[in-house]
């Protein structure tokens, strides 16, 4: 009997420490997987309206500044004197974005001047900004404008001006 009772001691202090070094030396838990798809983010240039200075009579002095603001009408602003003709309206780019229902996302717009060319001389627009400002949420605001400066100079050589410049928006 000592002998059974030894040999049962034994088997158990094996399988307990077999069972106590498998708790301490590594363990195995099952984790969940999942993931969550959602709507592309898309930008469109709505009705292709950019940004628009309109037609200028350039300054016969110094420089002239001529801001079209980021709102859906913007007002004529000048300073110096070049004059923004009535007859073609100013208008700031007009941008909408898609994707899904209140995510937000950030927006990106020139933060360097940007160059327009009649294919030999230049002119820089400048001081972009952003009707939203640098931020969004779809489904609250999802069309907004861009607008900028243009500076002209008595010596601006008379001509029709084009250029692009780059507006980003991504989830953030």
């Amino acid at each position: 009997m000592k002998k059974v009772i030894l040999t049962v001691v034994a088997i158990a202090a094996f399988v307990l420490t077999a069972a106590a070094a498998d708790n301490v030396a590594n363990k195995t838990l099952t984790v969940q997987s999942k993931a969550r798809i959602i709507t592309p983010i898309t930008l469109a240039n709505t009705g292709n309206q950019a940004l628009d200075f309109g037609v200028i009579a350039r300054g016969t002095t110094g420089s002239s500044t001529i801001l079209v603001n980021s709102v859906a009408s913007p007002s004529i602003n000048v300073t110096g004197d070049a004059v923004v003709l009535t007859s073609a309206a100013q208008t700031a780019a007009k941008f909408t974005v898609t994707g899904e229902a209140a995510k937000t996302y950030a927006i990106t717009i020139p933060s360097v001047a940007q160059t327009i060319t009649d294919g030999t001389n230049n002119l820089s627009i400048t001081a972009f900004t952003c009707s939203n400002g640098a931020t969004g949420t779809i489904g609250t605001g999802d069309v907004f404008y861009v607008g900028g400066t243009l500076t002209t100079t008595a010596a601006t050589i008379a001509g029709t001006y084009a250029g692009t410049f780059n507006v980003t928006v991504a989830y953030n």
